[in-house]
């Protein structure tokens, strides 16, 4: 009868299908996103995306004089192609014994560690917004004037991702028009929706510092994989451990800044 040795428990290919199922769903953003997989394979790691420029704040128009007019336009970003990995190192007794699921926690915990890597990115993009308010994102009141940076006035759905503290400000001024975000049901945008308030579906993230929020459409990112998550192991036939380690190549960036209002205005705490 043939041994079970560590080579015929830990698969590469099967660790890297586990890792790689549902990867995307667990980075928070992508629904905010585009994704484009079409530079998989392409060489480069610098590379230059379209993107909508913003046509600038509206002027004051005195009576008779002409509206000033800018022209919509795209422009080329030059964006660098990120690598997120990370890895574990696994003992063999760790494995053999049985006890508990070493395997399934650690392509686990590396799907996480290099989600959370990308959200980080996302929301380092999202700073770089050019529509930006003073408003107080901790009252209802500051929530409706940010709406209204935004130059359209379509019905999009709206994500506010804002500090955990200022949601709860929020929330209490706005009072009876918070809607739990366990009653959105199918209409929640993102994972983790705290509630939503005037049609914008909270979000709230320990990444932000207080005051700092940001109004997103869906859309206004886009997400450039250039390799989808891969998966190696190596042997350490001394100490008799299995190290696994996983990559993502991929680059964010801001697509249409019309579709994201940055407040940097009010939420700060009181010295």
């Amino acid at each position: 009868m043939a041994d079970t040795t560590l080579n015929n428990m830990i698969d590469p290919e099967v660790l890297a299908d586990m890792i790689a199922y549902e990867f995307d769903k667990k980075i928070r953003f992508t629904p905010l996103a585009q994704t484009d997989n079409t530079l998989q394979g392409q060489p480069g790691s610098t590379l230059k995306m379209p993107a909508f420029t913003y046509i600038g704040d509206a002027s004051q128009v005195e009576e008779g004089e002409s509206i000033p007019l800018n022209k919509l336009g795209t422009e080329s970003k030059e964006v660098t192609i990120a690598k997120a990995g990370n890895g574990v190192e696994i003992t063999d007794e760790s494995i053999l014994s049985g006890y508990g699921d070493p395997l399934g926690e650690a392509t686990r915990q590396i799907q996480q560690s290099i989600a959370q890597k990308v959200d980080d990115d996302f929301i380092q993009v999202l700073s770089s917004a050019v529509q930006t308010t003073g408003e107080d994102v901790t009252t209802l009141q500051g929530l409706q004037n940010g709406l209204d940076v935004f130059e359209n006035e379509d019905d999009e759905p709206v994500v506010l991702v804002m500090e955990n503290s200022d949601a709860g400000k929020l929330r209490i001024d706005a009072a009876g028009n918070f809607i739990q975000g366990s009653e959105l049901g199918a209409e929640r945008m993102l994972n983790g929706v705290y509630g939503d308030i005037l049609g914008v579906q909270i979000v709230r993230s320990r990444k932000l510092e207080p005051g700092e929020a940001y109004l997103v459409k869906a859309g206004a990112l886009k997400y450039v994989t250039k390799r989808s998550v891969q998966v190696e192991t190596d042997r350490d036939i001394v100490r008799r451990t299995t190290v696994v380690t996983a990559d993502h190549h991929y680059a964010p960036y801001l697509y249409d800044e019309q579709k994201v209002v940055k407040f940097n205005g009010g939420g700060e705490e009181t010295p």
